[in-house]
Formats: C-alpha cells, sequence, structure tokens
C-alpha cells in the first residue's frame, strides 16, 4: 500500500524527518517546554513529549480557515478601488481572527511552534496577520518546523501531523482538501514571518521543502 493510499484509507503512516531532531535537540536543556502545534492534538505528539515536563498548545488553526473572515467593501459607484485599504482591512479582519485562536496569556512565550503545511493555506495577508498575533508570545530561543509547497501540485493533498519521534513525523488524511492553496518560494513566506530565519530546509520527495526555523526577534525571556 502506498502512501496515498494509507492516508485514504484512514492508517496513519510516518514520514522521516532530517531537521526535527536538530530542533529537539536544542530544546533539551528547556527545563519545561512550551509547545505551539496550529494542528490537532494528535495521539502521537501527546504521547511523544508525554515523558517531559511541558505544556502543549494546539490550536486548530486550519479549522478555522474553513470560516474565513468576510471583509465588506464599500465603494460608491464609479469610486476607484483604493487596494491598499482594502489589503489593509483584510489584514485586520485576519488579525482577529487569528487572535481568537490564540488568546494566550500574556507571559507565554513558545520554545517550538509546529506549522505543519499551514503556510500553503494562507495567502500573503494571512501569513502577515497570524505571525503578528503570534510574534508577543515568541522569545528570542524560540524555534519552529514547517512544510512548505514551492509549486503548484495536482496531487498536493490535506494532512494532519504529529510526532512519531525525533526522526518520524506521523501523517494522516487531513479535512482540509476543500481548502485554496498557494504555492510561493521559501524566501517569500520567510520575509512575512519576519521574527523567524531559516535555520535549515530540505527539498523532500513528494515536493514540500521541509523547514527548520529560529527566532531572530522574539521578545527575551
Amino acid at each position: 500500500m502506498n502512501l496515498a493510499e494509507q492516508l485514504n484509507s484512514g492508517q496513519p503512516d510516518t514520514l522521516p524527518s532530517r531537521l526535527m531532531p536538530d530542533i529537539l535537540e536544542r530544546l533539551q536543556s528547556v527545563p519545561r517546554l512550551m509547545v505551539l502545534d496550529v494542528g490537532l492534538g494528535v495521539h502521537e505528539t501527546v504521547a511523544f513529549f508525554g515523558d517531559r515536563r511541558c505544556r502543549l498548545h494546539f490550536a486548530g488553526i486550519h479549522d478555522a480557515l474553513h470560516s474565513p473572515p468576510r471583509v465588506e467593501h464599500q465603494r460608491q459607484p464609479g469610486q476607484l478601488v483604493d487596494k491598499q485599504a482594502e489589503e489593509a482591512a483584510s489584514y485586520e479582519a485576519w488579525r482577529q481572527h487569528f487572535a481568537q485562536s490564540m488568546n494566550y496569556p500574556t507571559d507565554t512565550r513558545f520554545d517550538v511552534c509546529l506549522f505543519w503545511d499551514l503556510f500553503n493555506y494562507l495567502d500573503d495577508i494571512a501569513i502577515k496577520a497570524f505571525a503578528d498575533v503570534l510574534s508577543p508570545y515568541l522569545s528570542d530561543q524560540t524555534m519552529a518546523h514547517a512544510y512548505l509547497l514551492l509549486k503548484a501540485d495536482n496531487g498536493f493533498s490535506s494532512r494532519e501531523y504529529g510526532i512519531k519521534s525525533a526522526g518520524e513525523i506521523a501523517i494522516r488524511a487531513g479535512a482540509h482538501n476543500s481548502l485554496d492553496y498557494f504555492p510561493r518560494p521559501q524566501a517569500r513566506v520567510t520575509s512575512m514571518i519576519s521574527d523567524f530565519s531559516v535555520n535549515h530546509s530540505v527539498l523532500r520527495r513528494d515536493g514540500l521543502l521541509e523547514v527548520s526555523l529560529r527566532s531572530k526577534t522574539g521578545t527575551a525571556r
């Protein structure tokens, strides 16, 4: 049974990760780990972190994308489109939308953020809004992990991710195939999540770019 068949059958499969071991190794000395997973609380991730002191936050951001914010643009007949104003309104709507999912105590500082494939489902404005909402919860030591889609791919499908082991990612078929996706270069994504810089990146056989990120401007502890 190939990967696509396993995902469609609902059976979890595993993918090797070359970057997650380094991320986790950098966090070994953290006495009480704070983890943000933008997905759902899958069994593998909960079990993996179960043997150490930590707090897991599962944001379920993908689910929020099924009900995106609606922005009403009021224009008089014949009035020129103010693109800058429309983009500003869209940004603010997305910012408020994400703030509802990430309303954490003000002293929260995440040690690691598991973005998985979230950025592939967000347009540029939404990524910037997400990054700005997340920014207060970062430290100058925060690490992150993501999968980026670099070009259009008819085989791209929704997945749910979890950490099975340091070098293995558990995946299942997700429920987000109805969502639009936005392939783009790595540099374009990182320009919008300006609190992070790329630590390492590896192009996978399935066309996704696996990326590890480190905080560069987060709030110091």
